[in-house]
């Protein structure tokens, strides 16, 4: 059977579940946010299903749903996000304003994230740095990338990266823990994000991955959703 729900109703589940999971309200509501635009943008693998997943990680003590994040930065312009085994759109979430302030005073600044969950769609992160007005390049140690420019009505998926542009992404170490098995060790999944200001850092990369891009359909504001998975999740 199908259910049929709105992008609300999804969010809010979503976050129900996580909060009862022992989540913090503000993380729950980070996580829920990403799910839902996942599932708009009928990535269901990186929406409902994830939070299957996660769900059963945290059951497990391999994901930490109130984790705190440690900050370094090796050099200017470079952030290093520490998630603790925590959530990946949580620690995003919380980078945004830092990220998109050093952007905007250097060109340009890089955000590596480590021992997170897994990163997901990376539709949240990069669609709050196009409304600040900066370009945004975001790649995940699973392989999922996304672009987003302040000219564009939503971010787009990067299918094919020139391996130039993804030497600024490659993990110089393997990520141990990055497999989402209900055992083993605690998350440590990766990410990458690079944020450019337009007006001062120019488009020459983010037109380049811009060529290697596939629109983002319009947002599905009605999600169907498989009853048993719906069930799944509830009792999780």
């Amino acid at each position: 059977m199908i259910e049929h729900l709105s992008l609300a109703d999804v969010h809010d589940l979503a976050q129900d579940c996580l909060i009862r999971a022992g989540t913090g309200p503000d993380v729950a509501h980070a996580v829920a946010a990403e799910i839902a635009a996942a599932e708009a943008a009928g990535e269901r693998p990186h929406g409902m299903a994830a939070l299957l997943r996660d769900l059963r990680l945290i059951r497990y003590g391999r994901l930490d749903p109130n984790a705190a994040c440690q900050d370094s930065h090796p050099r200017p312009g470079l952030l290093h996000r520490d998630a603790g085994h925590g959530f990946a759109p949580a620690a995003l979430s919380a980078a945004v304003d830092g990220l998109a302030a050093t952007a905007r005073q250097q060109g340009l600044a890089l955000l590596r994230l480590r021992r997170a969950s897994d990163p997901g769609a990376l539709i949240g992160i990069t669609a709050r740095m196009a409304a600040q007005g900066l370009a945004a390049l975001a790649v995940s140690g699973t392989g999922a990338a996304r672009i987003a420019h302040p000219d564009m009505a939503r971010p787009m998926v990067l299918h094919r990266a020139s391996p130039g542009m993804m030497a600024l992404f490659l993990p110089t170490t393997d990520c141990e823990g990055a497999d989402d098995s209900p055992l083993g060790a605690r998350v440590a999944h990766e990410a990458w994000v690079l944020a450019l200001d337009p007006a001062t850092a120019g488009d020459g990369l983010i037109d380049t991955a811009l060529r290697q891009a596939t629109a983002a359909p319009e947002p599905a504001g009605n999600i169907a959703l498989p009853t048993e998975l719906l069930e799944r999740i509830v009792t999780a």
